[in-house]
């Protein structure tokens, strides 16, 4: 009988530690490096994502394709930029201030009427 408590107070200790450090909010590392890894690896989608508004805004493909394009490349190098820069500073403890880049990564596009 006394084994058998004492297996049972050993499980119930391992569960409470689980749960409470799942229940338990994330970090602002873990946070910093989240959001560093999302940007790495879906920064390209910025190129997409501004031909698709040059195009909606301006009605007209030309435009949408070349300067959508510079447009999303310079935004692509930003996003990249700053996903970098949390991953690498995400082990250093310090105050998060946010992201650099304010915007969400995609945003949903209406389409084109």
């Amino acid at each position: 009988m006394k084994r058998v408590f004492i297996i049972a107070l050993v499980a119930a200790i391992i569960l409470v530690i689980t749960f409470s450090a799942l229940a338990a909010p994330k970090k602002i590392d873990d946070v910093k490096l989240e959001r560093g890894a999302k940007n790495l690896a879906l920064g390209w989608t910025e190129i997409p994502d501004a031909i698709v508004k040059v195009t909606k805004d301006t009605n007209n493909p030309f435009l949408g394709l070349t300067v959508g394009l510079v447009k999303g490349v310079l935004n692509t190098f930003a996003r990249t930029a700053s996903g970098t820069m949390d991953v690498v500073t995400s082990p250093i403890r310090s105050k998060d201030e946010g992201p650099v880049i304010k915007t969400e990564m995609i945003e949903v596009v209406e389409e084109v009427k």
